[in-house]
């Protein structure tokens, strides 16, 4: 379990009350199943239109690839790459075929084992690239999914307010003052629950989904460019260098670097 999406999720909503209660509210009066209904029925509703049912069926997975996010070690990645360039220029690539099958990345197995078959390096660049690619699209699904429930719910709020306004109005003649403002604030609670959905919940796990397809970016090229370097003999300086060349921050280039050394 990814500890900070959990204590950041967590901790926007106990904010949200705390605040609640430090101004003498109280959270009964913002418990309101027909806002929540709408809120959430509509946001997956709207989904539904946007992916398709079989995408939307699968929201818990995402939800749980966001808790639960693949680990990504690039100072592990770096020096098992640079230790199998030093295994093939000192005893040939097929050496690396009794390490294949314990190889856990599936990109960095196929490279291996297209390398060790003698296949063409542009043809492998190829391969690999194009996999990276269609991997990193079915990634998107679920950032995209979490965006779109993110950008929704806060107008489905409006629309709940505007409904729960209408019904005031409606019955404005036969209830008093009091009456009249509890009916306000029920309306309000769509509203609520819209933003606090889109900005506590949906578009925080979009983000998250983000940042971790793109290290899974940076560990791919990464794989491409080290399967590459292995198959053309490098030593491991250069095939150092080459694994670590689409990384443009200097600073946690050096990082990954001075951790994959202490491995």
């Amino acid at each position: 379990m990814d500890i900070s999406t959990i204590l950041g999720l967590g901790g926007g909503i106990g904010v949200v009350l705390l605040t609640l209660l430090l101004e003498g509210g109280h959270i009964g009066a913002f418990l309101q199943l027909s806002a929540f209904v709408l809120i959430f029925g509509g946001s997956i509703a709207v989904a539904i239109t946007s992916f398709g049912l079989k995408e939307v069926l699968l929201l818990p997975e995402f939800m749980k690839k966001a808790l639960f996010p693949p680990s990504i070690d690039l100072s592990q990645a770096l020096h098992m790459l640079v230790s199998m360039s030093e295994r093939a220029r000192r005893d040939g690539l097929l050496v690396l075929e009794e390490e294949v099958s314990n190889l856990k990345d599936e990109l960095m197995r196929l490279g291996i084992e297209l390398a060790v078959d003698g296949v063409d390096p542009d043809a492998i660049r190829s391969i690999l690239e194009d996999l990276s690619d269609s991997m990193a699209e079915h990634e998107k699904v679920p950032a995209e999914m979490f965006e779109t429930l993110g950008g929704f719910s806060p107008t489905l709020g409006i629309i709940g307010t505007v409904m729960g306004l209408v019904h005031v109005l409606e019955s404005l003649g036969s209830g008093g003052a009091e009456e009249l403002g509890r009916g306000i604030a029920v309306a309000f609670i769509a509203t609520f629950y819209g933003i606090g959905f889109a900005n506590l919940i949906w578009l925080p796990l979009s983000n998250k989904v983000k940042s971790v397809n793109g290290k899974l970016k940076v560990q791919r090229a990464m794989i491409v460019n080290g399967v590459l370097a292995i198959q053309s003999g490098d030593n491991p300086r250069v095939a150092q260098e080459k694994i670590l060349s689409n990384i443009g921050d200097m600073e946690f280039r050096k990082k990954i670097l001075a951790t994959s050394q202490k491995e």
